[in-house]
């Protein structure tokens, strides 16, 4: 939802209830760690960006996708992990690419951009999150 809603210029309030001795349930503990870890890897993704022109798309592979940018870089989060090696980002009309990153693995990836569609070649671990994002310069 956070992905969602910042690719989209909005704000995620957060409804946290603490109990009445002020400690947070179990629960929303997880999730706020949860949060807290994968921000730690994609936070670039989503601190200070705005939306792109487009702010939601799907990959070829129908995963769906959300776009925010920085300082001329876009950033393409996918709402899933891909099954395969590869994954392609379409109708992305950029002008040129010069980079692709995986957030959390700043070693340039393997890509083909090609009649406004980006294929990109993940690393062969798999990440353990429900979204990845790149970083496209």
């Amino acid at each position: 939802m956070l992905i969602d809603v910042v690719s989209k210029n909005g704000n995620l309030l957060l409804n946290i209830g603490p109990m009445a001795d002020g400690t947070i349930p179990e629960i929303q503990k997880e999730r706020l760690l949860g949060l807290g870890d994968w921000l730690d890897v994609n936070g670039e993704a989503i601190f200070g960006t705005r939306p792109w022109i487009n702010a939601e798309g799907t990959s070829l592979e129908s995963i769906p996708v959300r776009f925010t940018q920085k300082n001329g870089l876009l950033y393409a989060i996918l709402m899933g992990i891909p099954e395969t090696n590869s994954i392609t980002l379409q109708n992305l009309n950029l002008e040129s690419i010069t980079e692709v990153h995986l957030l959390g693995n700043e070693k340039n990836l393997s890509w083909k951009y090609e009649n406004t569609n980006l294929t990109i070649h993940l690393p062969n671990q798999k990440e353990n999150t429900l979204a990845i994002a790149f970083k496209i310069k």
